[in-house]
């Protein structure tokens, strides 16, 4: 599998951003609850029990703190995986701090490398938010909007016409509009009715999808400009209950995970489409 990377600016100093990663305490108020596993060693390295928002248990191996604020981190959720490699430094920005990460995998990997891809966009906020309130900061209130898009190059082909949207769109029922939307996680695939549905042209779609807790909103737009069509989804109103956070965030990442797909699905669609009619 592919390397993940990442370079980040931040608005902090390098000294700032690296106490909040390398301070446990720290660290427990953006990314997780941390404790140790095992015995501590003096040079900082050791292993730790991570415990993320969504209460995923993480074993996190510190397998060395190098030069100039770098660290070498083994990542394994418990049960799941062998472990990832993980390095990360932090470097003097144009303004502030330049944060690099690069994680890279074992051979053989079960975990879909776009969950991971979730989990550092995730990360990253959770940090900024944490580094913008100082001390007394911790991450974001609230479930993270998810906010996409992709560019299909084709000027012809509309994702959002009734006669297109069911090729990529993972919703189905009776006909149009579609009252039924549709995610796969361990478990298999899991139906969300659609409560309501506005449109506005081939150019907007909303989707009112209930998650049982409440109500979430799905914004599907298309804008058109002079390399084809660009389509975006901005899916926001996560409801969030006493004691269902952490629920309602693991469902917040699947939805994330099947927008994705959907999104490369309908730049497939145009594609096919294109070689059909011989373009």
């Amino acid at each position: 599998m592919k390397a993940i990377e990442r370079a980040v600016p931040l608005p902090a100093s390098p000294d700032r951003v690296w106490r909040a990663l390398s301070v446990p305490a720290e660290i427990g108020r953006w990314l997780g609850g941390l404790g140790p596993y095992g015995e501590r060693r003096g040079d900082g390295s050791g292993t730790w029990i991570l415990t993320t928002p969504s209460l995923e248990y993480v074993r996190l191996g510190v397998l060395g703190i190098g030069p100039g604020r770098s660290m070498a981190l083994e990542w394994s959720e418990f049960g799941v995986e062998a472990p990832s490699l993980i390095r990360v430094a932090v470097e003097p920005g144009p303004v502030g701090t330049l944060l690099r990460v690069r994680e890279e995998f074992p051979h053989r990997r079960s975990v879909p490398r776009v969950a991971r891809e979730v989990f550092w966009d995730d990360c990253v906020d959770r940090l900024r938010f944490h580094l913008g309130e100082g001390e007394g900061g911790g991450a974001p209130q609230g479930i993270r909007t998810i906010s996409l898009g992709v560019r299909i190059p084709v000027g012809t082909w509309l994702p959002l016409h009734r006669g297109n949207l069911f090729r990529w769109l993972p919703a189905s029922g009776p006909g149009y509009p579609p009252t039924a939307f549709y995610v796969v996680d361990d478990a298999g695939p899991r139906r969300f009715p659609i409560r309501r549905v506005e449109d506005y042209f081939d150019e907007r779609l909303s989707l009112f999808i209930d998650v049982e807790d409440g109500v979430t909103r799905a914004v599907v737009r298309t804008v058109h400009d002079g390399g084809g069509v660009v389509l975006s989804v901005h899916h926001s109103q996560w409801p969030v209950v006493s004691g269902g956070e952490s629920r309602m965030t693991r469902l917040r990442d699947v939805f994330e995970i099947t927008w994705r797909a959907s999104l490369d699905q309908a730049v497939r669609a145009a594609g096919s489409e294109e070689e059909r009619h011989g373009r």
